[in-house]
């Protein structure tokens, strides 16, 4: 009974930790390195599951080594909750709840510039005053309309992260290393290392060569890995004694590879990448609701596949991996059509969506006259005592 309820409430924390810090992370970010901020986010979980194997592999050892795995895990708990009285309100939040100057001061430590800073602001505040003209959020609104299908594109991003596959290769990777003939201990290994060194080019290349140029050639490796496994699988092994007999001495080597090829292909792309966007893709107004929304998508995934792969594995053999390209190739053709949101302000994203989704942004009533000339003179004040 405290097992269940201690992994109850760590459950709830997990979950509540994945959704908020990649808002956080992306609020406080500059558009210019919000990509790999965030991806910084993934790039960390996939260290702590390499420290965390590694931490495991003495343990198992030891009389009652399980234990000490849980106590370990305070200590990055503890330097987690320690690490976030340190860290700066979101200036989003902070002008959501009219605290302006604090927002202010939050962005001039964030931008290292006060005009940056300033302008920034004028963004924020415009999209704080917009979202309050149209009234409190509402649960019902997330599933209607434009917005609805903004939250549909976040919805399906997070499912195929999960429905690809990645998961059973770091769930069930041992077992299938194993059933290979393989060392399960040493290929898992190898496994956790690529996942974590191949989510590194994530942080630099998600702002540089944009977050769509990623999720293609992501798509494009896990579908030739996933059907490349299926297709060896079925050609070249034979099930016999709880494991894989090969009848070429080839296919063992290649098969492994490929799971490689496909941890690392996801690592750099779908892993991190579908965090940034839908970080990036919802306004202001609903951003926290929407989030939680598609993490809650992205844990039912991950449920799915962790139920679901051991009776695939024994119905379909290597066939599953076919089912996981299928998933691959919707993840491409997702892909290919999503919009770059690369080096964009928040405020701005919304607008690309409404044109994506064949809406043109809404008129706003025309101006008389005199307010037209009265802005102007305004806006070229301000220009001069900027200059």
């Amino acid at each position: 009974a405290q097992m269940c309820l201690g992994r109850l409430i760590a459950g709830c924390s997990i979950g509540l930790l994945s959704a908020v810090v990649a808002l956080y992370q992306s609020e406080v970010a500059p558009p210019g390195l919000r990509g790999g901020l965030t991806s910084l986010y993934q790039f960390m979980i996939t260290f702590g599951i390499l420290v965390a194997a590694a931490v495991d592999v003495p343990l198992v050892a030891i009389d009652d080594g399980w234990r000490f795995a849980i106590y370990f895990q305070t200590l990055p708990a503890m330097l987690l909750l320690i690490g976030m009285t340190c860290l700066p309100r979101s200036p989003r939040w902070l002008v959501q709840k009219d605290r302006i100057e604090e927002a202010k001061k939050v962005l001039e430590s964030l931008r290292g510039s006060e005009l940056d800073a300033q302008k920034e602001l004028d963004q924020i505040v415009n999209s704080c005053k917009q979202a309050e003209q149209a009234g409190s959020a509402h649960w019902r609104e997330l599933f209607s309309g434009h917005l609805g299908r903004v939250l549909g594109v976040g919805v399906v991003m997070q499912l195929l992260q999960q429905l690809v596959g990645m998961n059973a290769f770091m769930y069930f990777g041992p077992r299938l290393f194993r059933s290979l003939g393989l060392s399960e201990n040493k290929f898992q290994a190898i496994n956790n290392l690529v996942n974590c060194l191949s989510t590194l080019p994530a942080l630099y290349l998600a702002d540089a060569c944009g977050r769509r140029s990623l999720l293609l050639w992501s798509a494009t490796g896990m579908c030739l890995a996933s059907l490349g496994m299926g297709g060896l699988g079925l050609c070249f092994m034979t099930e016999a004694d709880g494991g894989w007999t090969p009848s070429n001495s080839a296919a063992t080597p290649v098969i492994a590879a490929l799971v490689f090829m496909f941890v690392s292909n996801f690592a750099y792309g779908w892993g991190p990448i579908v965090w940034v966007y839908c970080a990036e893709i919802f306004p202001l107004r609903f951003r926290s609701k929407c989030i939680s929304v598609t993490t809650m998508s992205n844990w039912i995934g991950n449920f799915v596949i962790a139920q679901c792969t051991p009776a695939l594995l024994e119905s379909f053999g290597f066939g599953t991996f076919l089912i996981f390209g299928v998933f691959a190739v919707m993840a491409l053709l997702l892909a290919k059509w999503l919009p770059e949101t690369k080096g964009l302000p928040l405020e701005s994203i919304e607008e690309i969506f409404l044109t994506k989704f064949g809406k043109a942004e809404p008129e706003q009533p025309s101006p008389p006259a005199a307010s037209i000339g009265a802005t102007l003179s305004r806006r070229r004040e301000e220009f001069f005592s900027l200059v």
